[in-house]
């Protein structure tokens, strides 16, 4: 089964851009494994149980990929938010504290947030950690917690979603 954690990505931002129409003439072909999502503008592999990984350079001649407009689809966390979030963060530990500081979250997923060694001499280690989200403390992004042992805690900030 494929394994996205052994792939290594290089993506080459200064290539220009495909001009082959190879990707777009694969994507056409239904025996060949590779689509375009017309709403993101994306070019996919597409594995054997729909799982999707996105192209960034073309198979044929190494140009860009068309941009995304993945990021189109969230908002703009500006650096004043994010360093006002880190601020409310600041301090808190342990679950205890962020429940104490924020309420109940909008979010409790038992196992949330997944992180996996690189493989070394031995095999690779998946941990999973309990996860909550807090969307009512930012117009623009959510507070994630990650929750580990002894209830320690830590923070990311994602942006939200655009209507």
């Amino acid at each position: 089964m494929f394994d996205p954690a052994e792939v290594q990505l290089v993506f080459a931002p200064d290539a220009p851009r495909c001009a082959c129409g190879t990707l777009e003439a694969f994507s056409r072909e239904p025996s060949i494994p590779i689509v375009f999502d017309a709403e993101l503008n994306e070019y996919h592999i597409v594995g054997a149980g729909q799982e999707k990984v996105m192209i960034h350079h073309c198979i044929s001649c190494g140009g860009r990929a068309p941009a995304s407009r993945r990021p189109d689809l969230f908002m703009h966390v500006s650096l004043e938010e994010m360093e006002r979030l880190r601020q409310v963060t600041q301090g808190l530990k342990r679950l205890d504290d962020v429940i104490q500081a924020f309420g109940s979250p909008d979010y409790d997923q038992p196992a949330g947030y997944g992180h996996t060694e690189a493989a070394g001499s031995g095999p690779r280690r998946t941990t999973w950690h309990r996860q909550m989200i807090f969307g009512g403390l930012s117009d623009t992004a959510n507070l994630h917690v990650a929750i580990g042992l002894d209830d320690k805690v830590q923070f990311s900030f994602m942006p939200k979603a655009r209507d």
